[in-house]
This record gives C-alpha cells, structure tokens and sequence, in this order.
C-alpha cells in the first residue's frame, strides 16, 4: 500500500474523476457535456480547479515520480 500526500485542490481532482466513472461508466450512462458543471462543481469545491499541467503533475505524483513542477522549480 502506498500513501501519498494531496492538497485539497488535487484530492478534490481525484474525486471528480473518480465521481466521473461510477457516474457515467458504472451507470452505462453515455458522455453527456450538458452534465459536465457537476464534476466541475467537485473539482473545484475548495478553489479552482487543477489545469492541465497540474493533472499530469499529480497523475506523475499518484505513480510515485516526483512531480514534474516540483523538479522545475
């Protein structure tokens, strides 16, 4: 088992994309853009949502790498 450590921003991330699947994979529902605000709402509960560097950032972190705009800096 690993642990990682996850600011609001990315855990919130997480839940969206995990809310994301059970919604519209476990229920057999299709993509429908017109629902879209409700993971928005999820990804962005505590402040703006991740942008994409910031997803591969924390997708790299999940997988044990260092984060890539932590090396940068």
């Amino acid at each position: 088992m690993q642990n990682i450590t996850m600011t609001d921003r990315e855990r919130n991330t997480v839940l969206a994309a995990l809310r994301y699947y059970q919604f519209y994979r476990l229920q057999g529902h299709p993509f429908n853009p017109r629902q879209d605000h409700l993971i928005d709402a999820i990804a962005s509960e505590s402040g703006e949502a991740l942008d994409l560097a910031e997803i591969d950032d924390l997708c790299a972190g999940i997988n044990g790498n260092r984060h890539a705009l932590d090396a940068a800096a």
